[in-house]
Parts: structure tokens; sequence; C-alpha cells
């Protein structure tokens, strides 16, 4: 049993770090690894919508590059729950010094989805002025060429596009533990992803066609999901339209997180992933460091390594590698990032764990529910969330 286990170990190991060497790589070629064509939509006029709940940092400078798009044409719709808040009205301070660009203020009041996003945009989408929409977080700065960029990639069979977001400027403990988890690991994993032809709905960016969405269903189709962009990637792929990750990056700045925040942030992804997406619920495991250095211990008896040794040489070419990524890339890196690693991992592994025996997290303010459909008692449990 002993020697089973062994081997076993030895097996997983050389998985994690077969999955770290070839995502490290698909980082370095990225976005060299996959070139698209242009798509045919690249003038076609759009509405941009922006939800808004809370002014996270850099929140002006998030909403000013949109309307700062070279776009042909578009209109920017800001999304909000209330009809008055400290964020709406930077949103309406940012929108009055670009005048010059077609932007309303919808207050949202749907209350059928199990996800709060999704409720601040509904009406937003059904009341969008062109049929190609483009939905940002309000956390989420652009860089100059952005939207176009993205429309490019709708190509023929494309139903939904999204994009990487990168953490910057992290200033608390958390924000760097959170930087290490987006940038160092996350990413990482997406990049090889995309560099394998995989497509994410990833709901900090996403690009799609209303009339797409409403022959999938529309909006009612994806109500009962508490993660609304792997929803929204799921139906339309049942229409036979795939996602794509486009060729270049967003960025959000970290700034102050608090760990209540950072938990449950973490803790609504995991179970998003275990109710919608159990395979990379269950897979997220092998790309744990922890568990790696654990499987290189009980292996090391077969290499002739002392267990200790081969567990931290393990940890310690990890945690190279991580910060050799980020160095190239000019991410976020500093003395306190072997530590913000090492937090993440532990963190990482507590929240897999509360996964699995919670269905509900906050969110916005109230708490949601993560189901893996839409059950009337599930939706009736979640609808408290949009308020």
């Amino acid at each position: 049993m002993t020697a089973i286990a062994a081997w076993a170990a030895l097996g997983w190991w050389a998985c994690a770090l077969a999955l770290l060497a070839l995502s490290f790589v698909a980082a370095l070629l990225f976005p060299w690894s996959v070139r698209r064509s242009r798509g045919n939509a690249s003038t076609a006029p759009l509405t941009a919508i922006v939800p808004v709940k809370a002014v996270d940092a850099g929140f002006d400078t998030a909403q000013a590059s949109l309307l700062q798009q070279d776009y042909p044409e578009f209109e920017t719709i800001i999304a909000s729950r209330e009809s008055a808040s400290p964020a709406l009205d930077a949103a309406r301070a940012v929108l009055a010094r670009f005048d010059e660009r077609p932007s309303r203020v919808i207050v949202a009041t749907a209350d059928q989805a199990a996800s709060p996003k999704l409720n601040n945009l509904w009406a937003s989408v059904e009341q969008a002025q062109h049929d190609l929409i483009f939905t940002k977080d309000s956390n989420v700065r652009l860089s100059p060429g952005d939207l176009e960029g993205f429309v490019h990639c709708m190509d023929p069979g494309v139903g939904l596009v999204s994009a990487m977001t990168i953490l910057v400027e992290p200033r608390s403990p958390a924000a760097w533990v959170e930087t290490a988890v987006i940038n160092g690991h996350y990413a990482r994993l997406l990049f090889l992803g995309r560099a394998l032809g995989l497509g994410f709905g990833l709901g900090k960016i996403m690009l799609f066609r209303r009339s797409d969405l409403e022959r999938a269903g529309g909006l009612a189709s994806i109500a009962w999901a508490l993660g609304e962009d792997s929803a929204l990637s799921a139906a339309l792929i049942g229409q036979g339209l795939r996602t794509v990750l486009a060729d270049r990056l967003t960025y959000q700045e970290a700034g102050d997180r608090t760990w209540r925040d950072l938990w449950n942030r973490l803790l609504r992804w995991k179970l998003i992933w275990r109710t919608q997406l159990p395979g990379a619920f269950v897979g997220s495991l092998v790309s744990s460091a922890l568990l790696a250095a654990g499987a290189a211990a009980l292996a090391a008896p077969l290499l002739g390594a002392a267990p200790l040794v081969l567990s931290a040489a393990t940890l310690a070419s990890w945690y190279a590698l991580e910060s050799l990524m980020c160095a190239i890339k000019g991410w976020p890196l500093s003395l306190r990032s072997p530590l913000a690693f090492l937090t993440r991992e532990v963190l990482d592994l507590l929240v897999w764990a509360r996964a699995l025996t919670t269905s509900e997290v906050a969110w916005a303010g109230a708490q949601c529910r993560s189901s893996r459909r839409g059950r009337a008692s599930d939706l009736a449990a979640a609808r408290g969330g949009g308020r």
C-alpha cells in the first residue's frame, strides 16, 4: 500500500510540474500563441454596459478608459440597482466629462436572477440600442484600441469574447494575495487554456450579440446561474457558437483589499466551479503548489531524495517560475510576493474545502446561492442577492 501511494504521489507530482511548466511557457508566448483573423463585425455599432455598485480603486480612470475608446459608434449605459449612490454619482461625473458620447443611466429593477450582477444588467441588455453588447466591470481599465480589438475577435462562429484581467497596484496584504491568485495562478492557467484553443466566459469583460442570446433562450435561460458568465458561454455553445479569449489584457487596480472581501470572492468562484464547472473544480487541485509539494515528499523515496528537500525544492521552483513570469510581464512583484504565493496556496485549499460544504456566499451585500440548475427554490433563495 505504501508503494502504491508513493507511485500515485509521483504521478501527481509529475502532472503538477508539467502543468506548471506548460502554463509558464503559454504565459510567455501570450498573445502570440494564437492569432485570430479580424471578424466582419469590426465596425458594427455596439452598446457598452457598465454595472456599478461601489467606488473601487481607480473607478474614475476605469470609466474614462471606456469613453476614450476610438471606436466608430457606441453608446454607454451605466446600470445601477440604486437610483442614488456614491458609485452612480461618480459614474455620472465621468459621463459629464465626455458629453459628446451617447450615454444614459438605467436603474435596474429585475429580481429574477441568482446573480446580483445579472439582475443589474438585465434591463440594460433589453433596452440596449444595438445588437452587439459589450459589458465591462466598473473596476476594469481598458487600454487604447481594446474595444475594437475585442470586436475583431467576433469571427464567424464566435458567440462570446472575454478577456483576462490582470491586477495591478496592490496596497494591502490581502490585495497582494489576490494579485498572486489572479496573476500568478489563474491567468497562467488561462494562458494555457487559450493556447490549447479553449474558451472561457469571464465576467469582467464580455462581448456578445443579443440576438444570439435570444436564440439560446434569452436572459431567462441563464437566470439560474450565480456564474452568469460561464452560463452565458454554455448557452451560446448550445447554439454552436464558440467562446474565445481575446489576445489582449485588461487591468484592475487591486487597491486596499480586506481579508473578508478576498475570502468571499474566492469562495464565490469556487462555488461556481463546483456547481457549474465541476471538472475545473476538481482539476484545480492539480495546480496547487502545496499539494504538489506534499506529493513530492511522498514520492521522494522512489527518486532517492530526502522528502523535505524535494518538497522544499518543489515550492521554491514553483514560486521562482511565477516570480519570473511576473517580472517578464511587468506585473506586480515585490519581496512580499513569495509570502503572498504561500498564503494563496493555504487559502485556496481552505476555500476549496469550504465550497464542498456550502452553497451560499456573500456577494453585493447579500447571501447568494449557487445551484446546478434553476429550481424555483434556488432562485427564491438567491433573489435576495439582487436587492
